[in-house]
């Protein structure tokens, strides 16, 4: 017998109620299947239904084929949402949606990043994108145009 140390409860150590996990010396997760279950329901599906409906989440994947940075088709898109808001902002691949994450939904840091990518490379574009990047007030849209 194996207690679930979600649900507390004892069940056959066995692979027919325990998934499997390379990490555990039993090879057995230390949640039961319909506990991870639920788990994986609840993340996978129900994190955004506070701040977006069905509809529009149905919508949403309906219209955007690709991730909205990198523009890959070929991996399944995510939602993407603001920490602090819980806002959702759109799909986007899994590693563009985690180098988000990665950097803390913070757009200063992501500048610092590609600041440091195009110094350290000696890149022929960086001085392309130092002429081509828009002032503070632009990226604000404080400007006249």
């Amino acid at each position: 017998m194996l207690t679930c140390t979600r649900c507390k409860e004892g069940k056959p150590a066995t692979s027919e109620f325990f998934p499997p996990h390379n990490k555990k010396r039993n090879g057995l997760d230390s949640w039961c299947r319909s506990c991870r279950a639920t788990y994986r329901s609840s993340i996978c599906r129900g994190k955004h239904r506070g701040s977006i409906s069905d509809a529009a989440l149905k919508d949403l994947k309906a219209s955007v084929s690709e991730c909205v940075i990198c523009g890959d088709s070929n991996t399944p898109l995510v939602v993407d949402h603001d920490h602090i808001t819980g806002e959702v902002r759109g799909l986007l691949c899994n590693h563009c949606n985690r180098g988000l994450g990665h950097f803390r939904d913070d757009p200063t840091l992501l500048e610092f990043a590609a600041q440091y990518l195009y110094a350290s490379c000696d890149s022929p574009k960086w001085e392309e994108y130092l002429n081509a990047k828009p002032s503070g007030s632009e990226m604000l849209g404080d400007g006249d145009g």
